[in-house]
């Protein structure tokens, strides 16, 4: 009787399994781009756009660099940067420090110090009166972050927000506090630059603090190489209709958003990576 049970909820449960991936459908989950497919022979390919500004391709991406290790062996995957706003330099050099990370074979590198800029230590340095003074008095710094705490705990008490002070606090001296040189002088130039890149200069200074190679580096910035890269970015862009980011093209043919959550996403991903094996093979 028990066995019986236990064939009987493996079978609900495989069968609720397919229905929920049977689920997924054209226009809801994901977009038909009209495009035409990748090679069949090949691995499925899978791109994501993204851009280092954007806070939620931050979010994503230890969650996406886990799940691109696990599929390492059965999925091609590739990244192309978008810059939408052309309102003064920041998201076409953030565009172009991905290329040039890739030149220089330092993409992780890059990755993971244009990301830290933008969304850790450059919001974070504007917060501080005098980043080398805290850098150099340990009682200075623990403080000012407690001076900080305080503000963000009365703002959202008036406001009816809630507050984690134990998270907020271990955050600030985790990133701050107990940082090592490189977050020190992120932190620096994220105060110099308000956490933005505004010019050549502010990219050049994040490569050298990463300690990525910076010769010639106006000279990649500007050539034919990377000219034509974005504009190869950019027409990808276009023809596959992104207009948010992230976003992840499967086999040029899908493209899924992140609108009902990354979770979500990636499931479909599985399920149109998946979807296209089984149309290969036939």
């Amino acid at each position: 009787m028990i066995y019986k049970k236990l064939v009987a909820t493996a079978f609900a449960f495989a069968v609720s399994t397919v229905a929920a991936a049977a689920d997924f459908k054209a226009g809801e989950d994901y977009i038909l781009t009209g495009a035409k497919g990748t090679d069949a022979n090949a691995k499925v390919q899978v791109t994501e756009f993204f851009g280092y500004w954007c806070p939620h391709c931050n979010n994503f991406e230890p969650i996406l660099e886990k799940w691109v290790e696990e599929k390492s062996e059965t999925v091609e995957f590739s990244r192309v940067p978008v810059a939408f706003s052309t309102r003064g330099q920041n998201q076409l050099l953030a565009q172009k420090a991905y290329y040039v990370g890739k030149q220089l074979k330092a993409e992780k590198t890059v990755d993971a110090t244009m990301f830290d800029f933008y969304h850790k230590y450059g919001r974070l340095g504007g917060s501080f009166k005098d980043i080398d003074k805290i850098k150099n008095d340990p009682l200075a710094c623990t403080n000012e972050i407690n001076a900080l705490i305080d503000q963000a705990e009365k703002q959202s008490a008036d406001a009816n927000r809630p507050f984690n002070v134990a998270a907020a606090q271990k955050y600030l001296t985790d990133n701050v506090c107990a940082t090592d040189d490189r977050g020190w002088a992120l932190l620096k130039l994220g105060k110099e630059a308000r956490g933005t890149i505004r010019n050549e200069e502010t990219l050049e200074k994040i490569f050298k603090i990463a300690g990525v190679n910076t010769d010639n580096f106006s000279k990649r910035l500007d050539s034919f190489s990377m000219k034509s890269a974005l504009k190869t970015a950019g027409a990808k862009s276009e023809s596959l209709g992104i207009d948010s980011v992230p976003t992840i093209i499967v086999n040029n043919k899908y493209r899924v958003t992140s609108s009902k959550g990354f979770d979500h996403m990636l499931e479909v991903v599985e399920y149109l990576i998946k979807k296209e094996n089984t149309e290969n093979k036939k």
